[in-house]
């Protein structure tokens, strides 16, 4: 029952941990990175530029790709022909358990992102590349601590880095659709 208890408090203090450091790398990154942004930008520029840079959002899967393909490769004999064996899937268990959290991070990342940037104006058009930039360190980060620790523990400093910033998108998003409706931030139409 201790160790429950101290194991639950070593997991929130790295939860917090992590979304301190989103927030501050998310305003250090807010105020100095120098990313530029379409000046005056209508729906299609802003969706153009966020489906540009979602192109750093797909490193992962292909890290991840690599990283069970690599150790698949290297074991040919027994893991790489015949995949189901119990000495095959221990080879790649952990590899393919992270290669599998990215791919449905990702799914919720990238239509988040897009979302985002259908209401983001040019001045807050910026807020794009940190949060993609922030979701490639927090998966480099989910990788480092799940697969070259073995603790499912560590996995979780990258992913609070990936969780937070995909709920707060959502979080903003689901504001502006109830405040403004499905026309937030668009032209005039007419009923």
């Amino acid at each position: 029952m201790a160790n429950q208890t101290t194991a639950h408090l070593q997991f929130r203090k790295r939860v917090c941990v992590s979304a301190a450091f989103g927030v501050s790398l998310t305003y250090i990154a807010w105020v100095y990175a120098p990313f530029a942004v379409p000046s005056d930008p209508n729906l299609t520029d802003r969706l153009v530029f966020t489906l540009r840079w979602l192109a750093l959002s797909i490193l992962p899967i292909f890290v991840g790709i690599q990283l069970v393909g690599t150790i698949r490769f290297a074991n040919m004999d027994t893991a790489g022909v015949v995949t189901t064996t119990a000495y095959a899937e221990g080879l790649v268990r952990l590899r393919q358990r992270a290669l599998q959290n990215t791919l449905e991070q990702t799914a919720m990342h990238v239509p988040l992102m897009l979302i985002l940037g259908t209401y983001l104006d040019s001045n807050h058009l910026k807020l794009v590349p940190i949060i993609i930039c922030l979701f490639v360190l927090g998966r480099i980060m989910y990788f480092i601590g799940y697969l070259f620790t073995g603790n499912h523990i560590n996995r979780g400093f990258g992913f609070v880095l990936n969780m937070f910033p995909n709920i707060m998108v959502l979080v903003y998003c689901l504001y502006c659709l109830a405040v403004g409706g499905a026309n937030y931030g668009l032209s005039s139409t007419v009923a």
